[in-house]
């Protein structure tokens, strides 16, 4: 399987932020969701991203097995580059997420997702980062063609405090193969909003995300974009 890279979510020059990544489901950066797709037995799905944050230069890369619609385990790569630090990162996350309940049977859905943590800062060797734990939460909206996600966790970096974590976000299918997306997170002093839109070249196969990103720290502001492209039923 190619491997692809990924970065963290918090921006390097931005003050008193979190230093790791935001873990989530694509299309969205920060947030987990709680749907279970029925057809998910044994299958691999692969997503990739480049993203531009202020003076950042972030590409992204995730692997995801789904042992079964409720079971699942995701591996990601960053790789962020500053440029006017001139520096680079990389970050490692590993994610399980289990789900409770189906959402086409409920309406809804919900769950938990653990994360390990490992970074490599510039010149220096791996170490582990951190952990982190979310609870997700799914609702179907406009009779199957939108749903609502809402998360709440806590992420605890190695040798520091915790930092809480939410996020809200929202999806619309607006054509046949057309689906619009936002998402609103912040943890610690940080708050991201990102939105966008998502093409399905082949439904539920291939996906092309186009969507744009405002990071809010306590000094400082960052606009970007971020393009990205999805396998799925792999």
């Amino acid at each position: 399987m190619k491997r692809f890279l990924y970065r963290q979510w918090a921006l390097a020059g931005l003050v008193c932020l979190s230093a790791h990544a935001w873990a989530g489901d694509r299309p969205y950066l920060a947030t987990t969701t709680a749907v279970a797709e029925e057809d998910d037995d044994n299958v691999w799905a692969v997503a990739s991203n480049y993203q531009q944050v202020g003076e950042n230069r972030i590409s992204v890369g995730s692997v995801e097995y789904a042992f079964n619609p409720t079971n699942s385990i995701q591996f990601e790569i960053t790789h962020n580059r500053d440029r006017e630090a001139d520096t680079a990162e990389q970050e490692v996350e590993i994610e399980y997420k289990h789900l409770f309940n189906h959402i086409a049977r409920d309406g809804w859905g919900w769950g938990l997702s653990t994360t390990l943590i490992f970074a490599k800062p510039q010149d220096e060797v791996w170490r582990h980062g951190g952990v982190a734990l979310t609870v997700p939460f799914s609702l179907s909206l406009w009779e199957g063609e939108g749903l609502l996600h809402l998360n709440a966790g806590v992420m605890k970096p190695v040798d520091e405090v915790e930092q809480w974590r939410v996020s809200a976000a929202i999806e619309r299918k607006v054509a046949k193969n057309t689906t619009l997306f936002t998402e609103l997170a912040r943890q610690g002093e940080q708050t991201t909003l990102h939105g966008g839109v998502r093409y399905w070249v082949k439904r539920d196969k291939l996906a092309i995300d186009f969507s744009l990103q405002r990071v809010q720290g306590a000094e400082q502001r960052a606009d970007g974009f971020v393009i990205g492209l999805n396998l799925f039923d792999l």
